[in-house]
């Protein structure tokens, strides 16, 4: 039990702490790909490195607007790309922290796989992402503590939730699961953590898995966290990435 306070403690101190630090940076502008999620309501998850225009990790529930989001979904409902990934190429280029404040869309290409390498298909040109809600964010400093247990972010609505790992310091990994739990959650609150206390942050969960945790959330200034223990089984790994996460280019202190 001591050791499950002192956890709560450390995450609450880090959520306090990253929440300040996600401001609109001062770095060059930029081309941020992400991870397209989603058959019902889309996400759009930023594929992060450890470098000054993309030391963000950020997810937002999107739009392509009514005849491109038919166009993703039908294209996701075929059975013979069930196991591919799908992206995003913004075609402009932009700081990714005013998705967080001032900028509501911007203009991207949409591809079946992953749009750096071989195997992609274009299936949508140059269409407006729109932002309707930020699910996600915090910035990568070298001032960062890696949390101890294994820790995750759990976001989606009805049948489609997904486990986002949280991203810490270098050496790390980007890693998105599909969850079911074991008995309806209702509501994902904004914010919701789940940590599984007797994992290490570097034993990412796999396909079929099945886990207990507890789900933290805040409930607001001034409010205490609340603690909820959850069981998920875990469906599939949509995405896991290392190898943009191995080097830290950040600057000391910065």
């Amino acid at each position: 039990m001591k050791y499950a306070h002192r956890i709560l403690i450390a995450l609450a101190l880090s959520l306090a702490t990253w929440r300040a630090d996600a401001q609109p940076g001062t770095e060059e502008v930029g081309m941020h790909g992400m991870l397209v999620l989603g058959s019902e309501t889309l996400y759009a998850s930023h594929l992060p490195m450890f470098s000054a225009q993309h030391r963000y990790q950020g997810i937002w529930e999107v739009s392509f607007g009514e005849e491109g989001d038919r166009v993703y979904r039908a294209e996701r409902a075929r059975p013979e790309n069930a196991k591919l990934i799908f992206t995003l190429e913004p075609t402009e280029d932009f700081r990714l922290p005013e998705l967080t404040q001032t900028r509501k869309s911007f203009r991207a290409n949409i591809y079946r796989g992953h749009f750096e390498r071989l195997g992609k298909k274009r299936i949508l040109e140059n269409v407006k992402v729109t932002v309707r809600r930020q699910v996600h964010w915090h910035p990568f400093r070298n001032s960062h503590e890696r949390p101890e247990p294994l820790t995750y972010f759990l976001f989606g609505k009805g049948n489609e939730l997904f486990l986002a790992h949280w991203i810490s310091l270098a050496p790390n990994y980007d890693q998105i699961l599909s969850v079911t739990p074991s008995k309806p959650l209702g509501e994902i609150p904004e914010g919701a953590q789940l940590v599984i206390a007797k994992r290490s942050d570097g034993d990412a969960l796999k396909a079929g898995e099945s886990v207990s945790g507890v789900m933290i959330v805040e409930s607001g200034p001034e409010q205490p966290f609340t603690v909820t223990p959850i069981d998920l089984k875990v469906g599939s790994v949509i995405y896991l990435e290392k190898g943009e996460l191995e080097k830290n280019e950040l600057k000391d202190g910065k």
